[in-house]
């Protein structure tokens, strides 16, 4: 599975976990495993080996600002130990606008802290894209990826304008907004995930070795025969822009 990317997977939700690990590793598919809390990134730390292929981002979900609180040192403390950043971001959806503001709050000092130190960030903008692209870009976070876009095109295009990146899913390709969204990124923009667990394939649980056949999907839809080395080629220059910006 050469030069596969998932840039977007929670491994820790799967309940073979170590098993879904080792498959990323022994496949050799560059994964980016995102966390929901600074204290489950410490541990995921622990738990798992040091990876070429799997890289761990210290994360802070929006979702979860009523199940733990933002522990701010923790996350401080952690990030000098990895380059990525994810997931985080702003939920303005239904079961979390009343959260808003300290939603913002966090965000706000993880942009801060993620462009002071030059990281590399996943980030969730569901109901809130303009809202996090004024932070991203208020802040000169340099090299973020919007996970699983839904937003407008109008925000779509100050995105890309921006220099952003988009890793795309294939729950996207079931819905015609979605389908629209895809249409408008330029090739250079696109990275792939899966959001494994949290999303479905062929109506079920997504699973690391459905890969390439998303891959495939894409490839029908975009019209392309070499996604696998464009998203290859888009990481690998996300990677060196951080690099040579630090």
């Amino acid at each position: 599975m050469k030069n596969l990317v998932d840039f977007h997977v929670h491994i820790d939700y799967y309940p073979d976990y170590k098993k879904i690990f080792n498959f990323y590793n022994n496949q050799k598919i560059y994964a980016l495993f995102v966390t929901n809390f600074p204290e489950v990134f410490n541990k995921a730390k622990d738990a798992f080996p040091e990876s070429k292929y799997v890289k761990l981002a210290l994360g802070y979900h929006p979702e979860m600002v009523n199940i733990r609180p933002f522990k701010q040192k923790s996350f401080d403390k952690y990030l000098d130990e990895t380059k990525y950043v994810g997931e985080v971001g702003l939920d303005y959806s239904k079961d979390h606008i009343k959260n808003r503001d300290e939603q913002l709050r966090i965000f706000r000092h993880i942009c801060r802290k993620t462009a002071d130190e030059n990281k590399i960030m996943s980030v969730h903008s569901r109901n809130a894209e303009s809202d996090v692209l004024k932070y991203l870009k208020e802040f000169g976070v340099k090299h973020a990826v919007f996970h699983w876009y839904t937003g407008s095109i109008k925000n779509l295009q100050d995105v890309i304008g921006s220099n952003y990146y988009l890793s795309l899913n294939p729950s996207m390709l079931r819905t015609k907004k979605g389908r629209e969204i895809i249409r408008s990124i330029p090739l250079q923009h696109i990275l792939i995930e899966t959001d494994g667990p949290h999303s479905k394939y062929n109506n079920r649980q997504i699973m690391p070795d459905d890969i390439p056949s998303i891959y495939r999907d894409f490839e029908h839809f975009l019209e392309v025969e070499n996604l696998r080395e464009i998203v290859f080629e888009n990481l690998n220059r996300l990677l060196v822009s951080q690099q040579k910006s630090h």
